[in-house]
């Protein structure tokens, strides 16, 4: 995974960069991520003075966070907990539409081979050809 981590009105620290780095991990280990990008921000005069924003990029649309607080770490658990919390939801939202991980096998095709020439109906129904003759699938 490619992280890039910018400072604005912040003077970057390794002690900064391995927490980043720590939370991004921990993030990679829920979901599959290609790219991470996280802006530390220090707002001198407004409170709370630090802002964290977040975007993972990955399959699917990228997920993105935005916390403020006033340390930098508060801030930037903040943005990790949102993002997990998004990733949760992403993933009940696809076992509750049935979709995983898995392939339909070689007779499982034969099946769909078998309803070829029907067409579905906007309520799930099957329809053959001409006729009025609605067949369900349930």
């Amino acid at each position: 995974m490619k992280i890039t981590l910018r400072f604005v009105s912040l003077n970057p620290r390794a002690t900064w960069h391995r927490l980043v780095e720590r939370q991004l991990n921990y993030l990679q280990s829920l979901t599959a991520m290609t790219a991470a990008q996280a802006v530390l921000v220090h707002l001198r005069d407004a409170r709370p003075a630090f802002r964290v924003l977040v975007l993972l990029e990955g399959p699917g649309p990228d997920l993105h966070a935005e916390a403020c607080d006033h340390t930098l770490e508060a801030a930037l658990l903040k943005a990790t907990q949102n993002l997990e919390q998004q990733i949760q939801a992403r993933k009940t939202r696809r076992m509750e539409r049935g979709k995983s991980h898995l392939q339909l096998s070689p007779s499982s095709s034969q099946w769909t081979h078998a309803w070829a020439g029907r067409t579905i109906c906007r309520k799930g129904n099957l329809r053959r050809g001409v006729g009025r003759e609605a067949v369900s699938l349930a």
